[in-house]
């Protein structure tokens, strides 16, 4: 058996290796949607990804016979630490043929240097963070490939937990079936609307795309206030050129009534972003962005069939009224307005008990989960 090199990337055409890798791994994978790669190559660019101002990572190939088949990053996360005040380090941007011996170095080697920044716990797949795609898929593998949401082969958390790594919390995947939940509980939800509304006095606003940077001045301090530690395993806030980066990124496919801020007395108390699903028109891209490609944004939106449900928040004080309830309910009501027939909210910490009720409320069903892993080293 030929001998498995780990090394270390240190210049660009060892990048490019790294970065294109996903695209042998899937070559075969009917579900797998390709991310476009001029945008994902930034994630890899330490001068324009804004997380490499609090964070380091060290990036690996493993080849045999001068050919690449796995990649593994090492990942410090500083805000991870301050947040957490813990031992974590993290790897990340996992990917691998089936070959136990491939993931076994791939995970050493990132293990090895987890170890020289003084870590005591290797964590992950965080690519690169909790904030990103968190966590290994390990059930259903057949449907779709949700816009920001992480897949993978089906073998990696078999990989991983023969390589002695330990799933320790598990993140789930909301599946909104539109049109049964209207059919079962719809008259029911509208009640609790107006019941929410009356008391409240709550109110919904669309985004302004003309005040797009006001926007997203309020869903930073939403974002940071209504997550917290206490429910949301892993989270760390996002700083605020990160949050400028991301929405900077996903504008161009930003619908402005699928981005909402509840009011009540003039305070924003809550906030929503969502977004067609446009893997379903990316999926035939295979990451590249050609001149025709891009006129299919335009010209094949109306064919979009899922709401992806990016960011939806509560400010802790307003939490349990029955507010997140109504703002689910209400944006799943315009999706479908535009001819969308299913919505997702992910991911879901599976202890988070106040997300986890208004879903199950008003008819969300579990169908994907993920698995955060980890090790002692």
């Amino acid at each position: 058996m030929a001998d498995i090199v780990v090394k270390k990337v240190t210049d660009s055409p060892e990048m490019k290796k790294f970065i294109m890798f996903p695209w042998k791994v899937y070559k075969d994978d009917n579900v797998w949607v390709a991310p476009i790669i001029s945008q994902y190559k930034k994630l890899f660019d330490k001068k324009h990804n804004p997380f490499y101002r609090h964070g380091e990572a060290e990036f690996y190939i493993a080849e045999k016979n001068g050919e690449i088949v796995g990649r593994i990053a090492a990942i410090k996360n500083d805000l991870h630490t301050e947040t957490w005040k813990d031992g974590v380090g993290f790897f990340g941007y996992f990917e691998s043929f089936n070959d136990q011996e491939v993931a076994n170095a791939l995970l050493a080697k990132a293990q090895e240097q987890l170890k020289i920044w003084g870590f005591t716990e290797m964590r992950g797949p965080a690519s690169p963070s909790s904030n990103e795609e968190y966590g290994v898929l390990i059930d259903n593998f057949t449907d779709p490939h949700v816009l920001l949401s992480t897949y993978n082969a089906r073998y990696y958390y078999d990989l991983y937990q023969k390589a002695g790594l330990t799933g320790i919390k598990k993140l789930y995947a909301i599946k909104f079936p539109g049109q049964a939940i209207k059919d079962k509980s719809g008259e029911r939800l509208a009640r609790l609307r107006q019941t929410v509304v009356a008391r409240t006095g709550i109110t919904f606003e669309s985004l302004d795309m003309k005040k797009f940077k006001e926007a997203v001045t309020t869903f930073k301090g939403l974002f940071n206030e209504a997550w917290s530690t206490v429910n949301n395993h892993g989270w760390v806030p996002l700083t605020d050129e990160e949050f400028d980066v991301i929405t900077a990124d996903l504008k161009q496919i930003t619908d402005p009534d699928l981005v909402m801020l509840a009011r009540v007395d003039g305070k924003v108390v809550g906030g929503v972003i969502c977004l067609p699903d446009y893997n379903e028109i990316f999926k035939s891209w295979k990451g590249k962005l050609f001149p025709f490609n891009f006129i299919d944004m335009f010209t094949k939106k109306k064919t979009i069939t899922c709401l992806r449900i990016v960011i939806l928040g509560v400010l802790p004080e307003y939490q349990k009224k029955g507010l997140d309830a109504i703002m689910y309910y209400e944006i799943l009501e315009r999706g479908m307005a535009k001819g969308m027939v299913w919505a997702e909210a992910s991911y879901i910490v599976e202890d988070n008990m106040p997300m986890f009720k208004p879903l199950m409320n008003i008819g969300g069903e579990i169908y994907k989960t993920y698995m955060v892993m980890e090790k002692n080293i």
